[in-house]
């Protein structure tokens, strides 16, 4: 018993540090590093950190918190580009954006997104909020703009 302890610990760092350096190299890559991040999974990473309905995941709420924090500030970033003085510009790349929400799809992500969002954990980092953000940040990067309006649409702006 102490063995599986010492390894889940173990387990979990390893993960941790992982995260780290993908962060890391998502922070300050440029646009062909962005779509190389994607490639690899990047968003995985953090779907797989959010995974609780297995019991399987990381459980501390700390964990969950960054990892959907990780999650929106990514998508948004590659939707509308990135254009800070501290880190490297690159354009608007919505492919990719989309190409992440897939990946969430197929990690069953939007599940484990959906549970958060009656997370009653530490009151400090607010998880149901940041939960509520991704959520409202995939389905509004999932309309189409090319869709046509019904009529009553206009009358409601």
């Amino acid at each position: 018993m102490e063995y599986d302890l010492e390894e889940d610990e173990q387990s979990f760092q390893i993960r941790q540090r992982s995260r780290e350096c993908l962060i890391s190299i998502q922070k300050s890559g440029d646009e062909s590093d962005q779509a190389e991040v994607v490639n690899v999974g990047y968003i995985r990473v953090f779907v797989i950190c959010l995974s609780l309905a297995g019991g399987t995941g990381e459980h501390l709420d700390s964990e969950i918190y960054l990892g959907l924090q990780h999650i929106s500030e990514f998508i948004s970033q590659l939707h509308l580009g990135r254009n800070d003085y501290f880190l490297p510009y690159f354009s608007s790349q919505p492919s990719l954006s989309k190409r992440c929400i897939e990946q969430i799809e197929e990690e069953g992500g939007n599940e484990e997104i959906d549970s958060q969002l009656i997370n009653k954990g530490n009151e400090d980092l607010n998880i149901k909020k940041e939960a509520d953000s991704v959520k409202g940040l995939i389905l509004n990067l999932l309309i189409d703009e090319k869709n046509p309006k019904p009529s009553w649409y206009y009358f409601y702006i």
